[in-house]
C-alpha cells in the first residue's frame, strides 16, 4: 500500500511567491528572446553595405531573405515537436546554439550561396525558440500571471528589434556591417553559456513525459523553498500526460481551436509584415523625410514591446479573451490613421505607436492563447505548428504589397489593408474563447474521474 505523500506541483507552483529562482528563469527567456529579435533584423539594417562590398545585387538579397523565412518554419514546425519530445531545455540549447553561431558566421560569407546556407540555418534556430521558451515560462508561472510571464517574453522580440536598430546606428558607420554581425553573434553564444548553466527543465514536461519525481522534488524546493517537502514525496498535476503526436492537436476537442490558431497566426503575421517591413517606404511616399519614416518604425518597434509588457496584466485583470478580442478590433483605427496621415506628422507617430501595441502586443496574446489551449504533452508542439502554419500564411505579404504597389495602389490603399484581417482575427478569438469554456467542463469531469 502506497503511503508517500502525493503533493500537486499546479498548487506549489500557484500559491508560491514568484521569488529570484523563477525571476532568473523568466529573465533568461526575455533575454533570449532579445537576441532573437536582433538576429531577426541584422540582415535587413545591414543589406546595402553588405550587398555593395560583396558585389551581390540587391535584388539577389531576396534570395536570403526567403532561405531565412525557410528556416523560420521548419524550425517552428521541427524543433517545436522536438520540445515536447525531448524537452524544452535542450531544445532551447539548440536553438540558440544555431542561431548564434551562423550569425556569427555571416561576417565570413564570400558569395551568395553562402549567405543562403548561413540565414537559413540561424533562421532554423530562431523560429524553433520561441516555441520552447513559452512552452517553458508558461509552465513556471503561476496561472493568474501565465499571460503576463508569456507576452513579456514575445515583447523581447520586439525589444531586441529596437536594438538592434541602435546597435546598428552605432556600430556600422564605425566599423562597418560585420561588426553588427559580431555582436549579435556574440552575444547569443554568451547567452548559450548562461542557458547551459542555469536553464531548467520544466518540472511539468518531466513529470508528463518522463515521470523523474526526484528532479521534480529539486525544481518544487526551489520554487517553494519555504515549504518542507518529505523526502518521499510523490507529485501529480492536473495536465494529463501522453504521447507528443501532431494527431492530438486535433483530437480531444481541440481541431476548431488549433485551426483557428493557424487562421489567427497567419492573419497577424501578415499584418506585423506588412508594417514592419513596408511602413517606412510608405511613409516615405506620403512625403515624409527618411528620419521621419525611420522614426515611425521605431516607434512601431516600441509600441509593440510595450503592448507586450502591458497587456498581460489586463489580460490578467479583465480575462485573455476579452482583452485579445478588444486589441484586434482596435488594429482597424490604428492603421486606418496611418493610412490617412499624409502631412501629419503626429497621426503617422501617433498611429505607429498604436498600431505597433496591437499588432505586435497582439502576437504576444496569440501566443498565449496557444500556450493555454494545449496541455503539457503538446504544448510546444502546438505553439510551433501554429507559428510555422503561421509563418507560411503569411510569407507572400510582402511580395503581394509589392505587386499592389506595382498595380497601382496608393500607399493609403496599402495601409488600409489590415483594416477587414483585424475583424478576422477578433472573430477567431472569440471562437476560441467559447470552445475553450466548452472544453473546461469536459476537463474537469475527466479529472476527477481519476
Amino acid at each position: 500500500m502506497e503511503t508517500s505523500p502525493r503533493l500537486s506541483i499546479d498548487t506549489l507552483i500557484d500559491t508560491q511567491t514568484i521569488g529570484g529562482y523563477r525571476f532568473g528563469i523568466f529573465g533568461l527567456a526575455v533575454v533570449l528572446a532579445m537576441l532573437d529579435g536582433i538576429d531577426n533584423v541584422t540582415l535587413g539594417l545591414a543589406a546595402p553595405a553588405l550587398s555593395a562590398e560583396l558585389g551581390i545585387a540587391r535584388s539577389e538579397l531576396a534570395s536570403v531573405f526567403t532561405a531565412t523565412l525557410v528556416g523560420l518554419t521548419i524550425g517552428a514546425f521541427v524543433l517545436g515537436y522536438a520540445g515536447d519530445r525531448w524537452g524544452r531545455r535542450p531544445c532551447t540549447i539548440a536553438c540558440v546554439a544555431l542561431f548564434g553561431t551562423f550569425t556569427l558566421a555571416v561576417p565570413f560569407a564570400r558569395d551568395l550561396n553562402h549567405l543562403i546556407v548561413f540565414r537559413a540555418l540561424a533562421g532554423i534556430g530562431i523560429g524553433g525558440l520561441l516555441p520552447s521558451i513559452c512552452a517553458l515560462v508558461a509552465e513556471f508561472a503561476p496561472s493568474r500571471h501565465r499571460q503576463t510571464s508569456v507576452l513579456v517574453v514575445s515583447g523581447g522580440i520586439a525589444a531586441g528589434a529596437m536594438l538592434g536598430g541602435f546597435l546598428s546606428a552605432a556600430l556600422e558607420p564605425a566599423f562597418g556591417w560585420r561588426a553588427l554581425f559580431f555582436v549579435a553573434g556574440g552575444a547569443t553564444l554568451l547567452a548559450l553559456i548562461a542557458t547551459c548553466v542555469a536553464l531548467p527543465e520544466s518540472a511539468r514536461f518531466l513529470l508528463a513525459r518522463r515521470g523523474d519525481e526526484v528532479r521534480v522534488a529539486t525544481l518544487m524546493r526551489r520554487i517553494a523553498p519555504q515549504v518542507a517537502l518529505p523526502q518521499d514525496a510523490r507529485f501529480t498535476m492536473a495536465d494529463q500526460a501522453g504521447r507528443v503526436s501532431l494527431g492530438r492537436l486535433f483530437g480531444e476537442g481541440l481541431a476548431g481551436t488549433t485551426v483557428l490558431l493557424w487562421v489567427s497566426y497567419a492573419t497577424i503575421l501578415a499584418v506585423m509584415y506588412l508594417l514592419f517591413q513596408w511602413l517606412p517606404t510608405l511613409a516615405r511616399d506620403f512625403g515624409f523625410t527618411q528620419q521621419q519614416a525611420v522614426f515611425a518604425a521605431t516607434v512601431f518597434n516600441l509600441g509593440g514591446m510595450l503592448g507586450s509588457a502591458l497587456l498581460g496584466p489586463m489580460a490578467a485583470h479583465w480575462g485573455t479573451y476579452r482583452v485579445a478580442t478588444v486589441n484586434f478590433v482596435l488594429i482597424a483605427p490604428f492603421v486606418f490613421a496611418i493610412a490617412h496621415s499624409a502631412g501629419n506628422p503626429t497621426l503617422l507617430l501617433g498611429g505607429a505607436f498604436a498600431a505597433g501595441w496591437t499588432v505586435m502586443g497582439g502576437l504576444g496574446l496569440v501566443n498565449a492563447l496557444a500556450a493555454e489551449s494545449y496541455p503539457t504533452a503538446i504544448r510546444a508542439t502546438g505553439i510551433g505548428w501554429a507559428s510555422g502554419v503561421g509563418r507560411l500564411g503569411s510569407a507572400f505579404s510582402p511580395s503581394l504589397i509589392g505587386l499592389l504597389l506595382a498595380g497601382g495602389w496608393t500607399a493609403k490603399d496599402v495601409l488600409e489593408l489590415p483594416i477587414a484581417p483585424a475583424f478576422v482575427i477578433a472573430f477567431a478569438v472569440i471562437a476560441i474563447g467559447k470552445m475553450s469554456r466548452r472544453r473546461l467542463p469536459a476537463a474537469d469531469a475527466a479529472v476527477a474521474a481519476v
